[in-house]
Parts: C-alpha cells; sequence; structure tokens
C-alpha cells in the first residue's frame, strides 16, 4: 500500500496516469538521497507552471501582450499607484524582480517603447541614466486587459472549493518563498 510520500499514491488521477512513466525514470535514475515524492511534485509543477503560461498567453493574444510583458506594465501600474516603493521600475529593477538578464528586460523594455507603451526620459540628474514610464496607451490597454487576465486566473482554480482554494494559496506561498530570489 502506498504511503503518502510515494508519489504513485495518486496514481488512479489523471495527472497520475500522465506521470506514471517520468515516476518509473524518477525511480530508476535519482539519486537516493533525492526525495521521489517532492520531485515529482516538483515536476508536476513545472509542467504545470508551462500549462498555465501558455493558457495564459492565449488569453491575452486579442490585446497584443504576453504574461511577461503584460507583467512588466504592471511593475509601472504599480509603482504609479503607490504600491511597489518610491523608485520607478528600471531594466535593473526588472531584470532583478523576474530572474532574467539585463538584457533580457532591455528587450521587453524595447519592445514596450516600439509599440508606445513606455517611453524612456532623459534622467534629471543623471547624466548617464535614463527614466521609464508607461504611456496613457498602455494604461488604457491595462484597463481593457486587467479584467480579463484576473478572469483568466481566477478560472485556472475553479475546479477548487474555497477550503481547497485557500489550502493550494498556503502551499504555493510556501513553494514561492523557497523558489523566488
Amino acid at each position: 500500500m502506498p504511503t503518502p510520500a510515494d508519489p504513485t499514491s495518486f496514481a488512479d488521477t489523471d495527472a497520475g496516469r500522465l506521470m506514471a512513466p517520468h515516476l518509473r525514470l524518477l525511480a530508476a535514475t535519482a539519486a537516493p538521497d533525492t526525495p521521489a515524492d517532492a520531485a515529482a511534485a516538483g515536476l508536476l509543477l513545472l509542467w504545470l507552471g508551462d500549462d498555465v503560461l501558455q493558457r495564459l498567453n492565449g488569453k491575452l493574444a486579442g490585446s497584443g501582450l504576453s504574461e511577461n510583458k503584460l507583467q512588466v506594465l504592471l511593475q509601472f501600474r504599480l509603482f504609479e499607484d503607490g504600491l511597489l516603493g518610491e523608485e520607478a521600475p528600471t531594466p535593473s529593477s526588472i531584470a532583478d524582480y523576474f530572474g532574467i538578464t539585463r538584457a533580457s528586460a532591455t528587450g521587453l523594455l524595447d519592445w514596450l517603447e516600439k509599440r508606445g507603451l513606455i517611453a524612456r526620459l532623459p534622467h534629471p540628474t543623471d547624466r548617464r541614466s535614463l527614466r521609464l514610464r508607461m504611456t496613457d496607451q498602455a494604461r488604457g490597454l491595462l484597463a481593457d486587459t486587467l479584467p480579463g487576465f484576473w478572469r483568466a486566473c481566477a478560472e485556472l482554480s475553479d475546479g477548487l472549493d474555497l477550503e481547497e482554494r485557500r489550502q493550494l494559496l498556503r502551499l504555493l506561498g510556501k513553494v514561492w518563498n523557497r523558489v523566488k530570489p
């Protein structure tokens, strides 16, 4: 009989059936000190992250944004609303927050700038620096996009009751705290 820590204990679920070949490979190839249930949970989280991102990007396609571009605009909105500190987002702060390279953050900002969603302005006191700000066009795009985005986020947990959603939030928060730099 499987123990609660045995990843095969959910083998009769759809996820368990899809994972079965991977769980056999895990059992055959993982180091002895790797907890099988933790590795299986991590693999499922990895797959889930990919599927969630694909679904959200599909929902956002009509706005012309992807989830990562929307998240950058949200950083600007949170700053403007006084919810993200005193300093406007910078390429470095965006790179640090999202765990990407500065070159990738610059690429995102270039994309947003070319579409008129952010503006780069000279820094008032440091000629070597630029200030970034969100444009009115971006504010309008967010106003149009965010209700559908939040609805799409809510739909991801539609199959759960209130207590299950609360438990999921608590558990995902614990995982996120370990993963987020």
